[in-house]
């Protein structure tokens, strides 16, 4: 299957600035992951050892019993070595302005995804420094928020405070931040889920298919609206912000066009908060619909639009689930347009975008398997809804740079093969799972 980077290999590549920047951003998730597992790991060691420890109620299997918690100690002892290193180089490398704030914003998104109250000491320093770059900071705060630790409010509160009225997309992603702990709070007391975390059966925008860890929830009375309702909630700048956040949320748990459509009005008429917008966009990319790619395109043409939105609207289109190749080509001729703008963080954010998509076959670059064993084909199969089981130079749905992101890299294929002709493809050469085939 899809080789996982080595440690090193991720390490080196996050602390290399001068590295392709899809490279980088593509180590920033394998980094993620690696992160997740090893926390799950660690979890079901101590379930495992706790178990143990219930079922021996003999004297004489004190041996084993000591033999395996040792075992697990050792292994925990390892899991907690690879966490920590991964998170030292990621709160490491949020601060070095040398990768952009594209790759820097990305970094704080990963440490917030991460949920490790570890990470919060350096996101609150980056989400104080005045002179750092607001989209950095925004996306600091909305990691301290998915954390939701206690120790972050006060910086989150001195932040709102002092940014209120000055630059609101920072005060409001403090405020949707502040929010978010106070539920985690509220749940922790009252042992259970409160109510706008309650999973209403039956309700589509209450069952979010999505990873991610969202600034806010989708509210459970929201069965009771209609998708335009709902969309008239999103659009009204007299609703609390909060509010039109469970509003957009529940859209993209109901999903569909009718719901795609909604999101894109928003995106496309809302005037009140570039910080709603950008998520708008960003909800987009999840939902990977090929119905919001005109409303993308405009949100990114926008030349006075605010940047956050314009990356976003990027990534997003980087992120539609194309049905053909007509589909791709225009994405693709859109995004190219802009990856020279004048935006570092918009040209980024095409350029990551089109990197991706090279990446993972959405240009026609030869995919291979090189599995040695029926096992390894066996465990594709069964990872992969997105690729033929064969070795086929055509996919049938390549995958996406929303997949790549919001997913994981797991469910690829071994390596790519790639002739090193053309810029692109020279990109490509230094990425991971890369098989470079020079032209005879």
């Amino acid at each position: 299957m899809w080789t996982i980077p080595s440690l090193e290999d991720i390490e080196d590549t996050l602390r290399d600035p001068q590295s392709p920047i899809g490279k980088r951003m593509r180590a920033a998730y394998y980094a993620k992951q690696l992160f997740l597992d090893e926390q799950k790991r660690i979890r079901e060691d101590e379930m495992g050892e706790k178990k143990e420890k219930d079922a021996i109620d003999d004297d004489d299997d004190d041996d084993d019993e000591e033999e395996d918690t040792n075992n697990n100690n050792n292994n925990n002892s390892s899991a907690t070595a690879v966490s920590s290193r991964i998170l030292q180089v990621l709160c490491d490398q949020v601060f070095v302005k040398e990768h952009g704030s594209l790759l820097r914003h990305e970094f704080a998104y990963v440490l917030g995804q991460m949920q490790t109250e570890q990470a919060c000491q350096a996101l609150e320093t980056l989400l104080q420094k005045d002179d750092d770059c607001v989209m950095v900071r925004h996306e600091a705060a909305e990691a301290l928020g998915a954390i939701a630790s206690t120790t972050s409010i006060s910086a989150l509160q001195d932040t709102q405070t002092k940014y209120q009225g000055i630059c609101n997309e920072l005060a409001d992603t403090c405020r949707l931040a502040l929010n978010r702990i106070r539920q985690q709070q509220q749940q922790q007391q009252t042992g259970s889920n409160n109510h706008l975390d309650t999973t209403v059966v039956g309700c589509a925008c209450m069952m979010a298919p999505y990873n991610s860890v969202d600034p806010a929830a989708a509210d459970p009375d929201h069965v009771n609206m209609t998708t335009t309702q709902l969309g008239d909630l999103l659009l009204d700048s007299t609703a609390s912000l909060i509010d039109r956040y469970r509003a957009m949320f529940s859209l993209r748990n109901r999903g569909g066009v009718d719901a795609v459509q909604q999101l894109c009005r928003s995106l496309m008429d809302d005037t009140s908060s570039p910080l709603l917008r950008h998520e708008v966009a960003f909800v987009l990319g999840q939902l990977q619909h090929p119905a919001s790619i005109d409303a993308l395109e405009q949100s990114l043409s926008r030349l006075d639009e605010h940047t956050m939105v314009r990356h976003e609207s990027a990534e997003a289109l980087g992120a539609i689930d194309v049905a053909s190749a007509e589909e791709w080509q225009r994405i693709e001729a859109i995004l190219t347009k802009y990856q020279q703008d004048d935006d570092p963080a918009v040209a980024e954010s095409c350029i990551v975008a089109l990197d991706a998509a090279d990446y993972f076959n959405n240009n026609n670059i030869v995919t291979t398997t090189t599995s040695s064993s029926t096992e390894d084909v066996d465990e594709i199969d069964q990872l992969s809804n997105n690729f033929d089981d064969s070795n086929n130079t055509s996919p049938t749905a390549p995958m996406s740079f929303g997949q790549q992101k919001h997913d994981t890299n797991s469910n690829c294929k071994n390596s790519i093969t790639i002739n090193n002709d053309g810029i692109r493809k020279q990109l490509l050469a230094e990425h991971f799972n890369v098989v470079v085939v020079d032209k005879g």
